[in-house]
């Protein structure tokens, strides 16, 4: 399923919503959240979480595997959660004779 089809599913409150979320997450403003970020964010908004959850979360939201998550990477895994849906299984599997 497209990006833009699964926008269309969502409200616009819900749309502002995610991309608010990015922008926190997004702490250098470059268009990528790493899981550093994420560390650091969830870490300020006091959320419990352990160095696997945070590097399990990129994995399933890193569709092209360059080990950041892009806003429309974020926000089509989000988009997928807001309605209900499952998000595509990773391509995170290690390539044959890759590490």
């Amino acid at each position: 399923m497209s990006l833009e089809s699964l926008l269309k599913q969502l409200k616009p409150d819900e749309i502002a919503e995610i991309k608010t979320a990015f922008k926190a997450f997004d702490k250098d403003n470059n268009g990528y959240i790493t899981s550093d970020e994420m560390h650091e964010c969830l870490r300020r908004s006091h959320v419990s979480h352990d160095n696997n959850e945070i590097l399990e979360v990129m994995k399933n939201m890193d569709s092209n595997r360059d080990g950041t998550v892009s806003f429309d990477e974020y926000m089509t895994f989000m988009a997928y959660l807001y309605t209900g849906q499952t998000p595509p299984a990773s391509n995170n599997t290690k390539q044959k004779g890759k590490k």
